[in-house]
């Protein structure tokens, strides 16, 4: 009788919490797997073609499939820095497109190496990148003497990119992938955007303050017009201008392997708005003091 008992509460227990696991499954549960492929496929198609240490940009594209992006030698080498999700990576592309060779970064991604940035984690001091990517300032503090090229973009639209692209560490195409607008509402974004505006402000004031060589690159503008701004940051790295093949290849193929998604929305308190415009008006003040272009009026860019 005691074992019937017990058998039978060990059941009363068990029932509800396999109901509870397959509930939580069905929610959080990733999206299904042919959805996932599908979205795998669309990046890979988009992908260029890596063979050895040469990347084919346009494999796909009859008129253009010559193009090659591969290491140099004995390049300068220059930083390339920026807040986080302001455009580094498509102007590296844009970079790699124009010249035939590849940019570098102080870090080392596997998703970019899968795009055709084999000189992820390449060292600036080896001379076979053009320019090295970096959000940190360290890497300007050690090594002061190489010239440093600054991508500003509004704070609004970067910081409001970052918190999409820290929550979306799984997706496929992270890049371009949202969180739920929900979470606008919570602390923890509240927060975020508190100490990511405080980087962003001490990012461009130490590259504007510290850096004895400098180009202001505004992500804005180059949007706009992103031939006329390239062709102004190749002047500044020391490099000639690419040859009208190669030129005419890059206009049927700006927009890049990895440009992530333009969001119209602008989630912030009024006093969030105020500490944003406050930051864009002292970077534009000492951008203007050294003589060079200051920020463009973000009212008018919606993304």
């Amino acid at each position: 009788m005691k074992k019937r008992q017990s058998v039978r509460a060990v059941v009363v227990v068990l029932v509800p919490m396999a109901v509870l696991m397959v509930v939580m499954m069905v929610v959080i549960s990733p999206p299904p797997l042919p959805s996932i492929v599908a979205r795998l496929d669309a990046l890979s198609s988009a992908a260029p073609v890596v063979s050895g240490g040469v990347v084919k940009l346009w494999p796909g594209d009859d008129n253009c499939s010559w193009a090659e992006v591969r290491f140099g030698e004995g390049l300068a080498g220059s930083w390339l820095l920026s807040f986080p999700r302001s455009g580094n990576t498509w102007t590296r592309y844009l970079l790699q497109a124009a010249t035939g060779l590849f940019t570098s970064s102080v870090y080392n991604s596997y998703r970019l190496r899968g795009l055709g940035f084999l000189g992820e984690g390449v060292a600036v001091w080896r001379g076979s990148t053009l320019t090295t990517k970096t959000h940190s300032l360290l890497p300007l503090s050690r090594h002061p003497h190489y010239p440093v090229v600054a991508i500003v973009r509004s704070p609004a639209k970067a910081i409001l990119s970052y918190w999409h692209y820290t929550r979306s560490r799984w997706a496929p195409d992270r890049f371009s992938a949202s969180d739920n607008q929900a979470t606008y509402s919570t602390r923890g974004f509240h927060r975020f955007v508190r100490d990511k505006l405080a980087k962003w402000r001490r990012t461009y004031m130490f590259a504007l303050t510290n850096a004895t060589r400098l180009h202001l690159l505004h992500y804005e503008l180059l949007r706009e017009a992103p031939l006329l701004h390239l062709q102004e940051l190749l002047t500044f790295l020391g490099h000639a201008t690419p040859s009208p093949r190669r030129q005419a290849c890059l206009e049927r193929h700006l927009e890049g392997v990895a440009r992530g998604a333009q969001r119209p929305d602008l989630p912030y308190t009024s006093r969030e708005m105020k500490a944003l415009q406050a930051a864009v008006k002292a970077v534009d003040r000492l951008a203007r003091r050294r003589g060079l272009r200051g920020l463009p009026d973000y009212s008018r860019y919606h993304n």
